[in-house]
């Protein structure tokens, strides 16, 4: 899971790494995830700059720390600590990152109405089982376009923008972080499946409740 997002983080397309969008600040803030199902160990990382894969920052936190979830100068501090080198913020900076930008400030659109067109809510995820039954999964994304600095959604909160457990299975969402961390959406999907849903079935009743509940979009 983490090398299938660091491969989307380096796509442009995606809102995350490479291609997130830009805070109210006109700044660069990540947010990443990863999961094992195994042990239900987590690591994650929030309001990240300036590292070009958040989701291996992630696993870091996860794999060499006591902690599940460092944020902002910390994250970066760690990061550095690891040897792990910052990239110029400009490199992760793309021109439509820049045109949603300044919509934003040219309309002064609500973020949630730029939520609503469709801009920057392209998050990233990766779920994976092995031979074993061993599960994983990963979530990274770059936010909402001309959030709040210091904004975090659901991505790297366990239980809402990813969760893992080798007793049902693995998740990772997509879509508005607000709506997604209210009804903590992808732990709902995982209850679903202990209640004896498929999958698909678990992903589809989690994200009616979440339309129902609080009028949210998104996917796992």
């Amino acid at each position: 899971v983490e090398t299938s997002v660091r491969i989307l983080e380096d796509d442009v397309v995606f809102d995350a790494g490479t291609g997130s969008v830009l805070n109210s600040a006109g700044d660069v803030e990540m947010d990443a995830i990863i999961m094992d199902g195994r042990s239900l160990r987590a690591g994650s990382v929030a309001c990240v700059q300036n590292i070009a894969h958040p989701v291996s920052l992630a696993r870091q936190v996860m794999e060499k720390t006591d902690h599940t979830m460092i944020v902002g100068e910390g994250a970066n501090l760690f990061a550095k600590e690891l040897g792990i080198p910052q990239v110029p913020p400009d490199q992760l900076v793309t021109d439509i990152a820049r045109q949603q930008w300044e919509e934003y400030h040219k309309y002064k659109r609500a973020v949630n109405e730029l939520f609503d067109s469709q801009l920057g809510h392209d998050t990233v995820g990766a779920v994976a089982v092995d031979s074993e039954g061993n599960v994983a999964c990963a979530t990274s994304t770059g936010g909402i376009t001309a959030k709040r600095v210091g904004r975090v959604g659901d991505s790297p909160v366990i239980g809402c923008g990813a969760y893992a457990d080798n007793e049902t299975g693995a998740v990772s969402c997509t879509g508005h972080g607000e709506a997604i961390m209210s009804v903590t959406l992808a732990r709902t999907v995982t209850f679903n499946m202990e209640q004896g849903s498929s999958a698909q079935s678990a992903a589809d009743k989690s994200i009616v409740y979440m339309k129902n509940r609080v009028d949210g979009t998104g996917g796992v």
